[in-house]
């Protein structure tokens, strides 16, 4: 184990009640589709018996479970929430067994062990570890372990539509931020205030058809071609929030000049944002995604065979969409730039949508004070803007103030991360883990 990882692991329980939870969702295959999240969920529902936990089943073969530890009621509950599926491994370059945490060379491995099963895991052990403490808490601790995250979240959805009772909470903490580790040393926390809106349209054009030796003047092909260069060459508009301001301020502080020159400058703007600094910006993914809504053509397909003109050509343009911005907007842009009524541009399954949340308050004040006690005064704290998605902008939706906070300290790198092969962390992660959320909790409940 780490030096520094072990001193922050010595004042607070073992980590060896969350390995061993780990190792148990991690050997559960929950794969999404189909999710068979209820024996994930009937393996937690034991480990949670004295509690007495529900198991909620949203559909055949898949359900959450809730447990509830009661505090005095002189302040709102507190939701921790993970979901329990997770995404296929299949097709994959896996080293190592998939469904079976492995340890090597210093890392534990599996599918699920960063998204979302560690942050279960912790979570789990955490809210354990309070029930057998029995101290005072000023508000109830929910633990709520879901499904179907990774498929649009039936899971939450279905609680809160039908036993909004069982996770009705003022806090939320769920997974979404990070501890960025830099050798030993965890050098900045991002939590999550906001999240981009994901939401995917389908084009379609329609040409004339015909034989290919005969070509016309409407073919369906090239109708889509120019509608998605105009795409391409398109982008929205900045979007300076609360919340992507701090994170261009201080994730300013590790990142590489004149890039770090151009955030500061974005991030202090008073009105539009000179136009060269947002072009340095523009040049790297991450800050476009983070400044801006993106769309981006992922999937396209057209004809029937080689010597037919096409009748039909669909591209799918996926969407982040700042929270800010409204989806009904987004489409009638898509629609002014594309500018030619025979392109189609049809939303598909509505995937919810989220308000952003205040960088200031009780659940940044506690992340600030937590995260300077246990890793050093000089540790960098920063909102962010989620630019994927999760189960936090429906309970934002529904009124509960739902924090995206990252549980396990992780070297930022672009392998062994989620959704990949060999998606792992650090061994010493779970026992930091359990330190960092432990200390929240208790910063908001007691």
């Amino acid at each position: 184990m780490r030096p520094f990882l072990l001193l922050l692991v010595s004042t607070f329980a073992s980590a060896e009640p969350a390995r061993e939870i780990l190792d148990e969702l991690v050997a559960v295959d929950t794969t999404n589709p189909p999710g068979n999240e209820a024996a994930a969920a009937r393996l937690m529902a034991r480990r949670l018996e004295a509690l007495k936990p529900e198991i909620v089943e949203f559909a055949p073969g898949r359900a959450n479970v809730v447990a509830r530890l009661k505090g005095d009621g002189t302040k709102k509950p507190l939701l921790l929430l993970a979901h329990l599926d997770v995404v296929g491994a299949a097709n994959q370059p896996w080293t190592v067994p998939p469904f079976k945490v492995t340890e090597k060379f210093g890392w534990i491995y599996g599918r699920g062990v960063i998204d979302d099963k560690g942050w279960a895991a912790v979570a789990t052990a955490v809210f354990l570890e309070l029930a057998k403490e029995k101290q005072k808490l000023h508000r109830d601790v929910i633990l709520a372990l879901t499904g179907d995250e990774e498929s649009g979240g039936l899971g939450i959805r279905h609680l809160l539509k039908n036993r909004k009772d069982l996770i009705d909470a003022e806090i939320g903490l769920n997974e979404g931020g990070s501890l960025k580790l830099d050798g030993e040393k965890v050098v900045s926390v991002s939590y999550q205030a906001a999240e981009k809106t994901y939401q995917t349209y389908e084009l379609t054009t329609r040409g004339l058809g015909g034989h290919a030796s005969v070509p016309n003047d409407d073919n369906a092909l090239y109708r889509l071609a120019r509608a998605l260069d105009k795409l391409s060459a398109f982008k929205f508009p900045v979007r300076l929030t609360a919340t992507v301001r701090e994170s261009l301020r201080t994730g300013a502080l590790h990142q590489p000049e004149p890039r770090a020159a151009a955030m500061r400058v974005v991030a202090e703007a008073k009105a539009e944002p000179p136009a060269d600094a947002l072009a340095v910006l523009d040049a790297y993914p991450l800050t476009r995604a983070l400044t801006r809504t993106t769309c981006v053509a992922t999937m396209m397909s057209g004809g029937t065979r080689e010597n037919a003109l096409p009748v039909e050509a669909k591209a799918v343009i996926n969407c982040r969409v700042m929270p800010v911005d409204k989806l009904p907007e987004v489409q009638k842009t898509l629609e002014t730039v594309i500018g030619d009524k025979n392109v189609v541009v049809k939303p598909t399954e509505d995937m919810g949508w989220g308000p952003e949340i205040a960088v200031e308050g009780p659940v940044p004040q506690a992340i600030h004070k937590i995260a300077k006690k246990l890793f050093g005064a000089e540790v960098v704290v920063t909102a962010s803007v989620g630019l994927g998605a999760t189960d936090s902008r429906f309970l934002r939706a529904a009124g509960v103030k739902s924090y995206g906070i990252g549980v396990l300290p992780k070297p930022e790198e672009l392998t062994r991360g989620p959704h990949g092969p060999d998606e792992g962390v650090p061994q010493s992660s779970l026992g930091a883990g359990v330190k960092w959320l432990g200390g929240l909790v208790r910063e908001l409940a007691e």
